[in-house]
């Protein structure tokens, strides 16, 4: 039958991937899934222990056999014909039809839900076997495949301490597969067979309990549950519902029993362990790669959850621990190295042990005897695993015999210890051979990290290296420089290119010294290098002598003092009309001394400089606007990749697809292009080839190119020290990540990295190296802020990676990518930082012991992919060190912040991200170091009065729209002090009366606010002007359907950026807006102001830059004196954007918009009625015409009607 369920689980996929192509998605068909799944491996275990029970057993057993095979077959053969007829006509059709089949069958294989339990708990009870080692492990297989499914579940049912129970259950129940599968190389012999029937009665007692947990979900539909002898579970609470409880307990309970340190089945454990060693077969069927590396995982795994123990008996062990841990973790890489690289490193070891004989005390551990045939490296691992596993198990037996975990035997311990540093010599003897066999021929697959070894790339050298000087691209800022250069006004003046290194800044400023319209237009031009280190003789030389037209003429200059050499270039230029270049310019101070050889005889003279830095000319006397030199495009960068490789020979069409996706790969980066190029280029002119490089093609093949790896080099070295942490900073993100600025100087600030300064804030020193590093064209703006700032910001690939291997060599800083990166990383000497992006799977799973770790900061693998972990105590338990923890792209799946947290007491920076996460502890308040806190959720989050004890608080940010709510305490916040340093809190859920004026007077400093307004109704008074130093405030009401005509707000006039929502007061109320004297963005959305007209005040918004107008029901917007025709100064003087948003119903728009001179763009994302729609347009349209006939032909518009 089990065949059967296989292809209906197929149809029941191929049903459901039709469905999602449809753009349509119904829960059904994947919970049905689930479901058979579950029921697949009800019948595997039938198969196999059926005939196990007694004859009254045995006859029901076979009529539930019987009725689900009748079943399945019923609805399979339906479900197999509706899967064949979606493959062949439009599925929209079936929706219907395959929406209640699949409900039917779904609930029809539900109603076997308590007999199936009941089969299950006869046979746990009978307690005998007959089923065979490889049954045992295909149905173990389907069991966890089970929890696995079980994992998926985004159900409220599935609570954080269900799933974390879960998780728990899968991870020893794959321990106990792999023990028994390492275990089964010894042959079958009493001492296996007992671990045989041991496991199998576990497997059997976890597919009971995975089978009940996978209908938790349908409790309220009115399932019952058949459970014996179930206590209240110590997980539970009242938010958790009594089965919740119940399922916790019973796996708390089968998790006890598959604990091999139990004193019941240690022995078992041990003896299993002890038979294989003595078997032949051990070194006939040790090359099962796969098997190690599970059994390797299983004792890493053990070992990790060991160090996490809080006792004495552990805490004496510990170093000795983490060696085996460490030395596990390296043999994990040799395992997981490819099998030629593994074949190469056994020849290696084995004639490095040759080599030393004797000399190495441990030696013969691993070489029986000096002449014997030297073992294979996978039989010396598996030795060595073999034995590392009795010595765990005995250690964890020995640690509970006792009864009491925290006493400290002694003796017991220090023989403990013994075993473990004979077995930590041992395995240490082969990772150190490897260590030293790998710095040969294997050292870039194989160092102290070993990293994930793909098949390396191979190709035909072609004959000769093609080699180009070719221009491409920049057409458009060739032709503004040689427009500044010939026209503008008669002084002289400093014309700078800017931009990053490879940029291509000198090719720009060398065909622009070259043109022929330019070598018109002046009389002399000359140019010299300036770089980094320079030289004011050299560099006068090189201006005097750059002309070519007197080739002796430098040895006589040489021997002339700067002066004098200032004095001849003078004359040089005295009368004519010159350009001078200045190439690579670090630092133009320079100019200040060179001045005076530079005359202005207004004759339209001028310098051209080309620098990494914007604002290299911004201070000196005639310096003019730096142009940006911006990245190619990717048709450009196709032209100049195939134009370094081909010259002026055509691409052969077979390689221009490859070609395409090499050029795209740059990312627009000159210098990256023809770094590539140079690679390309020796390669034969094969499809084949091409297409395998590209595919192999990563950024870090390309920065480590001689041209690539100078140039950033040179760049890195010249930051100040300040700065290199700040940009080495960037590694922790992935590649094109977009980095919100304000979220990084926050950590910048946490990590130490920023200077104090007298009377600044660090946040405001941070942005000045922001700044900094922007100006220096090592960071790109990727948004900007409403306000001007810098909203994102990023670095190109190959920065990137410069920052990754510079932060990886200077131990600032390790990045872990994919699960290959993790399950390998084996530092002898952790680093202080660790960015990890990955699954939650992989992460939790690769076990990472870095105990004296001070940042760990997590993200997802992929984009959108959630990143779900059930428990993040035991982050809390090793991570003590933490000043940074980053788990915003986590998913935490707590309802509460687990109190662990109180024991990172040097935390400085936490963020984290828990969708249902109500309550946070507290003990939060023992965080005495925390400076920022950011907790994302979907519900309203409680935060206890503690909060208000925590006074080195900068930043908090907790939970969402709903917003998070400070729980009274008697008299907290008359006797608490305030919290000085705060500059940010947002979503504060605030009540509008004289206890939410109480919690603003305990932040007087603050800057920046977000208000969700608690329990407002159609009357309230509420005071903000006392909070001076506001700058940001954002108020979001609930919905209050009624008019607010007794409503006072009273704003700081200091206020820069105002946000409201769901106020619904009358448009009379926007007066208190208006007279704002600093107010330069306002967002009105959704029910902000109520009522059709909104009459403008004459001498509002002085300051006002940016309006945006969201879902208001405003239809009459005018002006005071709205037949005045030249008062456009009197209302929005300084008026650059207007962003009209949602669904509006606007049929007139003020007049002085058609006439105000500073506005430069009108964006409209709309939506609504088309008669709505149709008369929004048209009065932006109508402003576009008339702001044309004033002059101002920049206005931009921006219309979308369907993004909304």
């Amino acid at each position: 039958m089990d065949g059967y369920i296989d292809r209906v689980l197929r149809d029941l996929d191929i049903l459901q991937n039709n469905l999602n192509k449809s753009n349509s998605y119904n829960p059904i068909f994947s919970d049905t899934i689930r479901r058979m799944k579950f029921l697949k491996t009800f019948i595997i275990f039938d198969i196999c222990w059926g005939r196990c029970l007694d004859v009254s057993q045995e006859s029901s057993a076979e009529r539930l056999f019987n009725n689900i095979g009748h079943t399945v077959k019923k609805f399979g053969e339906d479900i197999h014909t509706l899967s064949m007829r979606s493959e062949s006509e439009s599925f929209s059709n079936l929706i219907g039809v395959s929406d209640q089949l699949v409900f039917d069958f779904k609930r029809r294989i539900g109603g076997f839900h308590e007999r199936i339990v009941l089969a299950y708990e006869q046979s746990i009870s009978f307690g005998w076997s007959f089923s065979t080692f490889h049954n045992i492990v295909e149905f173990i297989d389907l069991v966890l495949q089970n929890l696995v499914d079980l994992h998926l579940v985004r159900k409220k049912s599935y609570c954080a301490a269900l799933r974390a129970q879960i998780q728990d259950l899968e991870e020893k129940l794959t321990f106990l597969k792999t023990f028994m599968c390492f275990a089964e190389l010894g042959g079958y012999n009493d001492d296996f067979i007992r671990l045989l029937l041991h496991i199998e009665a576990i497997a059997r007692n976890a597919a009971r309990l995975s089978y009940m947990c996978s209908f938790l979900d349908e409790v309220d539909e009115g399932h019952s549950f058949v459970c014996k002898d179930v206590e209240k579970c110590p997980f539970h609470d009242e938010f958790e519902s009594e089965y919740i409880g119940k399922f916790c307990h019973m796996i708390c309970k089968q998790l006890e029993e598959i604990n091999p340190v139990d004193i019941r089945d240690g022995k078992i454990y041990i003896d299993a362990l002890k038979a294989s060693n003595s078997s032949a077969s051990l070194r006939t069927v040790m090359m099962d790669e796969h098997l190690l590396n599970n059994f390797n995982d299983s004792l890493i795994s053990f070992i990790w959850k060991l160090l996490c123990c809080n006792s004495n008996f552990m805490d004496f062990l510990k170093d000795e621990l983490q060696i085996l841990f460490s030395e596990l973790r390296f043999l994990r890489s040799i395992l997981r190295m490819p099998m030629e690289k593994k074949n190469e490193l056994n020849e290696k070891i084995g004639e490095l042990n040759e080599k030393i004989g004797g000399g190495w005390r441990f030696s013969r551990c691993i070489l029986r005897k000096p002449k014997e045939k030297k073992e294979d490296l996978n039989e010396r691992i598996g030795a060595l695993l073999r034995e590392a596993g009795i010595i765990i198990c005995k250690l964890a037996l020995s640690r509970v015999k006792g009864g009491d975990v925290n006493s400290l035997d002694t003796k017991k311990a220090r023989h403990c210890s013994h075993m473990l540093v004979n077995i930590n010599k041992r395995i240490k003897h082969i990772t150190d051979l490897a260590s030293v066999s790998s710095r040969g021929c294997l050292a870039p697959c194989l160092s102290i990290n070993i990293q994930k070894c793909d098949k390396p790339f191979s190709y035909k050298l072609s004959k000769t290296k093609v080699t180009h000087e070719v221009t491409v691209g920049h057409d458009d800022e060739a032709k503004k420089v040689s427009d500044r250069l010939i026209g503008g006004p008669e002084q002289l003046e400093i014309v700078p290119i800017v931009g990053m290194a490879g940029l291509g800044k000198t090719t720009l400023a060398n065909r622009a010294y070259n043109d022929s319209s330019i070598i018109y237009n002046f009389h002399i031009r000359l140019w010299c290098t300036v770089s980094q280190v320079f030289n004011m003789k050299d560099l006068l030389l090189q201006i005097l002598c750059s002309d070519g037209k007197h080739p002796g003429m430098n040895e006589e200059l040489e021997i002339l003092d700067e002066h004098v050499l200032l004095h001849k270039l003078y004359q040089k230029l005295k009368g004519k009309k010159y350009l001078v270049v200045f190439d690579d310019v670090w630092d133009f101070s320079i100019w200040n001394d060179l001045r005076c050889s530079f005359p202005d005889e207004m004759r339209g003279s001028r310098i051209l400089i080309t620098s990494r830095f914007s604002n290299v000319a911004s201070t000196v006397e005639n310096g003019g606007e730096p142009l940006d030199l911006r990245l190619l495009t990717d048709i450009e960068s196709l032209q100049l990749l195939q134009k370094k490789v081909f010259g002026e020979e055509d691409c052969p069409q077979s390689l221009h697809g490859p070609s395409v996706e090499i050029a795209k790969f740059c990312k627009g980066l000159p210098l990256a292009i023809v770094a590539v190029a140079g690679i390309v280029a020796t390669l034969e002119h094969d499809v084949s080839a091409w297409e395998e490089f590209a595919k192999s093609l990563t950024s870090t093949v390309v920065s480590l190119t001689d041209t690539c790896k100078k140039s950033l080099e040179l760049s890195y070295e010249n930051l100040p020290h300040h700065l290199k942490p700040c940009l080495l900073y960037f590694a922790a993100f992935g590649e094109d990540a977009k980095i919100v600025t304000r979220n990084l100087i926050r950590l910048w600030v946490a990590e130490g990295f920023v200077e104090n300064t007298d009377g600044k804030k660090l946040e405001d020193v941070a942005e000045e190296y922001m700044m900094d590093l922007i100006g220096r064209n090592l960071v790109m703006v990727s948004e900007r802020s409403s306000m001007g700032g810098v909203k994102a910001s990023c670095i190109h690939d190959l920065l990137l990676e410069f920052c990754k291997s510079k932060a990886k060599e200077t131990d600032f800083l390790r990045v872990l990518r994919g699960c290959d990166e993790l399950y390998t990383f084996n530092e002898l000497r952790y680093p202080p930082r660790l960015s990890i992006c990955s699954s939650a799977a992989d992460f939790h799973k690769s076990k990472l012991f870095c105990p004296h770790l001070g940042s760990l900061l997590c993200f997802r693998q992929n984009a959108g992919d959630d990143f779900p972990l059930a428990d993040v105590s035991f982050i809390f338990r090793i991570y003590k060190h933490l000043t940074v923890l980053n788990l915003e792209h986590s998913v935490l799946i707590h309802k509460e912040l687990p109190t662990e947290v109180e024991s990172l007491c040097r935390l400085r920076y936490l963020a984290l991200r828990a969708d249902a996460m109500q309550f946070v502890p507290l003990s939060i308040s023992n965080l005495s170091s925390l400076e920022t806190f950011y907790l994302q959720s979907l519900v309203e989050v409680s935060l206890p009065y503690t909060i208000w004890d925590m006074k080195k608080l900068r930043h908090v940010r907790v939970g969402g729209r709903l917003g998070a709510r400070v729980l009274p305490s008697d008299n907290v916040l008359e006797n608490s002090s305030p919290l000085p340093d705060l500059d940010t809190l947002c979503y504060l859920r605030l009540p509008f009366n004289q206890e939410g004026e109480a919690m603003l007077r305990r932040i007087p400093n603050i800057r920046r606010l977000k208000i969700v307004t608690a329990d407002v109704g159609e009357e309230a008074c509420f005071n903000m002007s006392q909070l001076d130093t506001l700058e940001s405030l954002n108020i979001i009401s609930n919905h209050f359907q009624g008019p607010r005509n007794h409503f006072e707000l009273s704003f700081p006039m200091n206020l820069k950026k105002l946000l409201l929502s769901g106020l619904n007061l009358p448009w009379s109320k926007i007066s208190l807006i208006e007279q704002l004297p600093n107010l330069e963005v306002l967002k009105l959305l959704c029910d902000s102001l109520r009522g059709r007209r909104w009459e403008l005040t004459e001498g509002g918004f002085p300051k006002l830059r940016v309006l945006t107008l969201s879902d208001v029901n405003v239809v009459e917007w005018t002006e005071t004196d709205s037949d005045a025709t030249d008062s456009s100064d009197d209302y929005f003087p300084c008026l650059e954007q207007l962003k009209l948003v949602g669904e509006l119903k606007l049929e007139q728009v003020p007049s002085c918009l058609e006439r105000i001179s500073t506005l430069e763009m009108i964006k409209v994302y709309i939506c609504g009625k088309s008669d709505y729609v149709g008369s929004v347009i048209s009065l932006v349209r109508g402003i576009e015409e008339a702001q044309k006939n004033y002059g101002n032909q920049n206005l931009k518009i921006l219309v979308d009607c369907q993004a909304w």
